[in-house]
């Protein structure tokens, strides 16, 4: 019985005495610090090397649609400015 008395008590103690080594008293940041330059350059390095950058025939592709989608949207701009210029005409030549 005393046998058992005293396993409890130096397992209670080990888990203890573990428990508090797993528990690391967290780093004090300084109100004032920054991280560091140098590591924002590594990690921006990093960052661009990840990038993919798009082909010249992507490129080309991308530009062709986007002037073709400008030229629609311009055309159906006009035709509506034509269009409710002509009604507005029309409305204010009606004499009531």
């Amino acid at each position: 019985m005393a046998d058992k008395k005293i396993m409890v008590a130096k397992s209670t103690k080990e888990s203890a005495a573990k428990s508090d080594k797993s528990q690391k008293p967290a780093k004090k940041k300084d109100p004032g610090s920054r991280p560091s330059v140098k590591k924002y350059f590594r990690d921006l390095k990093g960052e661009f090397k990840k990038i993919i950058w798009p082909t010249k025939h992507t490129i080309l592709r991308n530009t062709a649609a986007t002037l073709a989608m400008c030229a629609v949207v311009g055309v159906f701009v006009t035709l509506f400015d034509v269009g409710l210029s002509a009604f507005i005409r029309l409305v204010s030549s009606i004499n009531i």
